[in-house]
């Protein structure tokens, strides 16, 4: 395939430059659970399920777990970087 482009263009022929892009197939043998979840996300938010009352409860829900998951972590983070000592930056010069 030989296309010739601006950097940052694809030019498609014949669709074979978006299938590689994309390659569905080789995302679905590789994790076909994930595929499965996106497309019932996508189908959730195309359905207008976005807005509803149900989808504030589980996006709430899901920010609270991925908080408690990530709390842990941030906090070893926050602890090390207050608690290390600073290395001495400044060098005194002989002038």
């Amino acid at each position: 395939m030989d296309t010739e482009s601006k950097p940052g263009m694809a030019v498609v022929v014949d669709g074979s430059v978006l299938r590689e892009t994309f390659d569905i197939k080789g995302r679905l043998k590789r994790n076909p659970y994930g595929m499965v979840a996106g497309a019932l996300g996508i189908g959730f938010a195309l359905g207008g399920g976005l807005f509803t009352r149900v989808a504030s409860r589980i996006l709430g829900t899901g920010l609270r777990i991925g908080l408690m998951a990530a709390l842990p972590i941030l906090q070893k983070q926050i602890i090390d970087t207050f608690t290390k000592p600073k290395p001495d930056t400044t060098r005194e010069t002989d002038q």
